[in-house]
């Protein structure tokens, strides 16, 4: 009886399948097909969303969609057509409260006016990002490598790597270079070159001596390295148009069918190419093969809350299920680095292309412009460096911000020819998302301006509150852990948000005010982060904390002052307080937690051998690192004192490869009566093999890294609200925070006194 319910089962999701892909296709292929259907659905949504007879009956929706989705959110395996429905559904509850917001506005006077029009300007960008988040997400393409087996290596296309470099220290270049050097791929079918922009004729001929002796030193330092290990050094005669102006110079000097781009901290996997030439031969269309960007350090958000190694990477989200989106909408775009681009394909644009700062989704969409594909597999086999301090963070995400603003007024997906609609709204909602810090900080004033200058921008009574803005909020919160909750944690997008829309705003309206000006600038790599302070950036936040706590003094005046206004005052203190919690977070994010840990360990759990005076003795290696090992003895007893007296001391390891190879060492010292040795690797520096080998170990092992990230919590949002509450609580250097700000204000004040 079960074996025929499972058959019944199978035949009917057969022909559901069968039905839904030709349903599909018609709707792509078919022009006439696709406008009746958009119009239909347009006029359907348009009755739902304006449909407003009774304030009861919108209760009843919004809670009863609510109650529908905590229903939902109860089941771990939901079936397609149901999450369908779900986003079908939280639009349109979205839309209503739009459309409510809309047809409800009511000022009494010009600057209630222009308070009421900038609120609800800042809620349609919002909601904007949130629609555009759910088109993205309609169907995510889970794309496999296409196996290398299947063709005869003779047609491997040829592979130039291109490691582009500014000012990176050395070591961290090598790191890559050695990685990229130990490609599982034909030897004679991939070059590694290092594209020093460091030491340019320019650069080595600068009027400063001091600096160009540095360019000349590095330029040396990077050829000798490359004789030693056999990649090519280019480089150029004068520092033009950046990153893309250095790669585009570095084409003249290789001729492969396909271009690899790492930046000097991305550390490749040995299996990068096997996994992503494939695609290219094919489908001789593609342009671009897009892989994961992971990263082995915290960012300074992670670190200053303490949070890295238990909570989901902020880059997860993009890498883990939006650009799977955007793959499926056909437009998977090109992020910088850890990619396949064909170089036939770049020549036909004259090379990467550069008139945005962001000359990777520049150059994506200008080739799917032209008809060209890209694919995005979502495994991640490079390793690479977050920014170390939050002021590194925050040049970065203004490069960003900049960057794709440009693209947004410049190079609009609306004005290309050669797009399809699906892939103009997917290029749209990625460049439109940075956009976020015009509404995030509108949200932070709107509250104040009620409380300190009785500005009324907000209608809403007791009972639209409770029918209309209530269930926005919940059904928001709720629907951003439908979509994204095995890949952030819920309210992990606010905390980054709050910390960086005080400064890309300024970007923002510098960009748009006049788009062609913003200039290419690195971030800083190997910042100093072993000291703790709070950083200069947390000013801004501690004259907001300050307003708003403020705020709410004010607004318990007012509600006993004023009490036909307490359901107003009451909403608005509610949402101050959200405000408050907020900022709390970003003063803890900008206090800067010390760090005196020059290497990451991960846990690896390998056999290995512990040489001493050239004896074996069995192990296990708990964990490792660039610097050493810690490794478990099989026998413990009398090991600590033959290591303090040994001459010489080795560990045997296994390589990625499955190979042995050894590694000289010194013992540091002993934990649990030798139940863990540590030991320091000794003169490795210029022993390439064995750094070689050691590097492919750390970052190149993938399967490692899975099982270090899968341990990560799925928060629900009460936990994860909990949770941010009490890490910023505890992390938010309060006393000095304020010091910081008072000294800043008195020097100011000072400075505009002598003027």
């Amino acid at each position: 009886m079960i074996e025929k319910i499972q058959t019944i089962q199978a035949i009917i999701l057969e022909k559901y399948n069968y039905f839904t892909n030709y349903a599909v296709r018609i709707f792509y292929d078919n022009l006439v097909v696709r406008w009746i259907v958009s119009i239909f659905i347009a006029l359907l949504v348009y009755l739902l969303i304006s449909s407003h007879s009774n304030i009861y009956t919108q209760i009843a929706f919004g809670y009863g969609s609510i109650f529908f989705m905590y229903i939902v959110l109860k089941f771990d395996n939901i079936p397609e057509f149901l999450r369908l429905f779900v986003k079908l559904l939280a639009t349109v509850l979205v839309l209503r409260y739009m459309y409510w917001r809309v047809t409800s506005l009511v000022y009494d006077g010009f600057f209630d006016y222009i308070g009421a029009l900038l609120l609800l300007f800042a809620e349609s960008i919002a909601v904007g990002i949130y629609l555009l988040g759910v088109f993205t997400s309609l169907n995510v393409l889970h794309r496999k490598p296409i196996p290398l087996d299947d063709y005869d290596e003779a047609d491997y296309p040829v592979v130039d790597v291109f490691i582009p470099t500014y000012n990176e220290p050395y070591e961290m270049l090598e790191k890559t270079a050695l990685a990229a050097l130990a490609f599982d791929y034909p030897k004679d079918k991939f070059n590694v070159c290092i594209l020093d922009d460091g030491g340019t004729d320019q650069k080595c001929n600068d009027v400063n001596p001091e600096k160009a002796k540095a360019a000349q030193e590095r330029r040396a330092y990077l050829k000798q390295f490359c004789e030693d290990t056999g990649a090519l050094y280019i480089t150029r005669a004068r520092n033009e148009h950046a990153k893309a102006g250095n790669m585009n110079s570095a084409l003249d000097y290789v001729s492969g069918d396909l271009l690899l781009i790492l930046d000097a901290d991305h550390i490749p996997a040995p299996q990068f190419l096997q996994r992503t030439v494939g695609w290219f031969l094919k489908d001789p269309k593609m342009f671009l093969v897009q892989t994961p960007h992971a990263f082995y350090n915290a960012d300074p958000i992670e670190r200053n809350l303490k949070v890295f190694g238990t909570t989901i990477s902020e880059n997860d989200m993009f890498y883990r299920y939006i650009q799977l989106g955007h793959d499926s909408w056909e437009s998977a775009f090109f992020c910088g680095s850890a990619a396949l681009l064909k170089r036939s394909c770049l020549d036909e644009l004259g090379g990467i292309a550069g008139e945005t700062i962001t000359e990777d989704a520049e150059t994506a969409i200008k080739l799917h412009d032209k008809g060209y594909k890209s694919a995005y597999i979502a495994e991640p086999m490079v390793r690479g460096v977050q920014a170390d301090d939050f002021a590194s963070l925050v040049l970065q995400r203004i490069r960003w911000t900049q960057g794709m603003v440009q693209i947004f007024i410049i190079k609009n997906s609306f004005m290309s020819k050669g797009l399809k609609w699906y892939q103009m709204l997917s290029y749209f909602s990625a460049t439109f998302f940075w956009f976020f810090a015009i509404s995030r900080v509108v949200f932070f004033m709107a509250p104040l301006a009620f409380l300190f200058f009785g500005l009324k921008i907000y209608s809403a009574d007791d009972i639209e509150m409770v029918a209309y803005v209530i269930p926005h909020i919940v059904m928001a919160v709720m629907m951003s852990f439908f979509l994204y909750a095995r890949v952030r944690n819920p309210f992990f997008s606010e905390i980054y948000e709050t910390a960086l829309s005080f400064f890309t705003l300024p970007a923002i309206i510098e960009t748009a005010m006049n788009p062609r000006d913003p200039q290419f600038e690195v971030t800083p790599k190997d910042i100093d982060i072993s000291k703790t302070y709070v950083s200069d950036f947390a000013i801004p936040f501690v004259i907001m904390f300050s307003l708003v706590a403020f705020g709410l003094v004010v607004a318990i005046y007012k509600y006993f002052m004023y009490p036909e206004d307490a359901s107003v005052i009451l909403m608005t203190s509610v949402w101050n307080i959200l405000n408050l919690l907020l900022l709390l977070t970003a003063i803890a994010v900008t206090s800067e937690k010390g760090d005196i840990r020059q290497y990451i360990r991960i846990p690896l759990h390998n056999k290995c051998n512990i040489i001493i005076d050239g004896k074996k003795y069995a192990g296990e290696i708990l964990d490792i690192s660039e610097g050493g090992v810690s490794v478990g003895p099989r026998k413990k007893e009398g090991k600590e004192d033959m290591l303090k007296s040994a001459k010489s001391i080795k560990i045997e390891m296994i390589s990625v490869e499955g190979e042995l190879f050894e590694v000289d060492v010194k013992f540091l010292r002993a934990f649990g009566w030798g139940s863990r040795l540590i030991f320091n690797f000794h003169d490795i520096e210029k022993n390439y093999p064995v750094r070689q080998k050691l590097i492919q170990l750390i970052y190149g092992n993938t399967t490692a890294w899975n099982e270090f990230e899968s341990h990560h919590p799925v928060l629900n949002p009460i936990q994860s609200l909990v949770f941010i509450i009490k890490q910023s609580w505890q992390n938010a250097m309060f006393r000095e925070a304020y010091a910081l700000t008072g000294k800043y204000l008195l020097n100011y004040i000072l400075r505009r006194k002598g003027e």
